[in-house]
């Protein structure tokens, strides 16, 4: 098997299983000896923010000198970022032995009238691999929802974190706040403590509130109203939480409650043992990178590039846009399976110009024709285009010191943006 061949084997199977549960990855581990049981876990669901509190609380327990696991989907650039360790992805030769010995496993399931969906693949290369580097603690990111998803295969987490919860994949996890707030809550342990985004919608609260008694959880929210902010812009912001005095290099509001809630959960991982400084908690902040979150691509010209691709996510952009003095430039390209419009819609009351491509994801994209139609029905001007690099070229030759250029819409069409915008800025 080659590298090639092992990526091609993970994403040759089926999106979702047939029918929601953990039986399939529950099968699948045992087969492959159990590895995680052999781990301990920060456990981190929600509909934004998932990503970035993942990346902060590896950043700083990597910083304390522990070994740190991190699980993280879907990828921007390169399949193997979705599993690392201390930062350092997982080398191809690994990822190559991993998948023969899954693939191993899964003839026999398939024996048994069992077939595994591609989630639970990753989630075991993942587990595999962690257990086999005897990782001190894996920081896990749930992939989609909560209660049926294959990271939650897990017996028992250290903490149960649960980020922004918002509208998203509304046809799985319900239509309703307190619905989604239902499937998240399905990581949350028995006797086991939950930590919370600080910003949480009143129905979503309610029902994360509810579920913890139901589970009997300790329930940690950090205090958003005690916050001193010093400095917060698209370079990112300065501000003091209680002793602490923070960096953030991730911009926006929202990555300044994300910080938070990492730093409630640093505070119950310490109750359980973990040594983390105050020094570990500022420096690990301070150097966490995490592409396509508000990531500035360039300075001058100011190019930023934001996976933001449902109507939460591209709220908290647009507040940042908000803030920006220069005229500005969309791309933006869309899944149709997402609420894109009430998505876009948020994006273009702060578009100057909207520039609209698709995602290079064959049935499930939007084609950009339909997306700028729906630019210009809003009163904004708009054009589409069949390819990548035309649009960045007509972007770059309308920016200068006064204009922006905001990259957005998915993760997938980040992953495919982010080089070409490298190329074309950095040079």
């Amino acid at each position: 098997m080659t590298y090639q061949e092992s990526e091609k084997f993970i994403h040759s199977f089926r999106r979702f299983t047939k029918v929601p549960g953990l039986a399939g990855i529950r099968l699948l581990l045992e087969k492959l000896g159990d590895p995680q049981k052999k781990l301990k876990f920060l456990h981190i669901a929600g509909t934004n923010g998932k990503g970035s509190t993942t990346a902060m609380s590896a950043a700083i327990l990597k910083e304390a000198g522990y070994r740190v696991g991190m699980f993280v989907s879907p990828y921007v650039l390169c399949f193997r970022e979705r599993v690392q360790i201390n930062g350092e992805m997982i080398p191809e030769a690994d990822m190559i032995r991993l998948c023969q010995t899954i693939k191993t496993a899964v003839e026999e399931m398939e024996k048994e009238g069992i077939a595994p969906a591609e989630f639970e693949v990753v989630t075991a290369l993942g587990m595999l691999w962690f257990a086999e580097q005897k990782c001190d603690i894996v920081c896990l990111e749930v992939g989609l929802g909560g209660r049926f998803d294959a990271t939650n295969v897990i017996e028992k987490s250290l903490a149960s974190v649960i980020c922004a919860i918002g509208f998203d994949h509304t046809q799985i996890l319900g239509d309703t706040l307190s619905q989604i707030a239902f499937e998240k809550c399905g990581i949350l342990k028995e006797g086991g403590i939950c930590v919370c985004y600080p910003r949480q919608e009143p129905e979503a609260l309610g029902r994360i509130m509810e579920e913890c008694a139901g589970k009997n959880n300790r329930l940690m929210i950090p205090n958003a109203e005690s916050v001193e902010v010093y400095t917060n812009s698209i370079l990112g912001s300065h501000f003091r939480y209680g002793d602490l005095e923070i960096r953030l290099p991730l911009a926006g509001d929202h990555q300044i409650c994300n910080c938070l809630t990492v730093l409630t959960a640093m505070e119950a991982l310490k109750a359980q043992g973990f040594a983390i400084s105050d020094k570990d908690i500022t420096n690990g902040i301070e150097k966490v990178t995490f592409p396509a979150r508000l990531e500035r691509i360039s300075a001058e010209p100011l190019v930023v590039l934001d996976g933001a691709h449902n109507p939460h996510g591209c709220r908290a952009l647009a507040a940042v846009m908000q803030g920006m003095p220069q005229r500005k430039i969309v791309i933006m390209g869309m899944l149709q399976d997402k609420d894109w419009q009430e998505a876009v819609s948020l994006i273009l009351k702060e578009a100057d110009l909207f520039l609209a491509v698709s995602p290079n994801y064959p049935g499930r994209a939007l084609p950009a024709g339909e997306l700028a139609d729906f630019a210009s029905q809003q009163g904004i001007e708009a054009e589409c285009f069949d390819g990548l690099s035309a649009a960045v070229e007509k972007a770059a030759s309308l920016l200068d010191r006064d204009t922006a250029l905001i990259c957005c819409g998915s993760l997938y069409l980040a992953g495919d943006l982010r080089p070409l915008l490298q190329e074309r800025f950095l040079k």
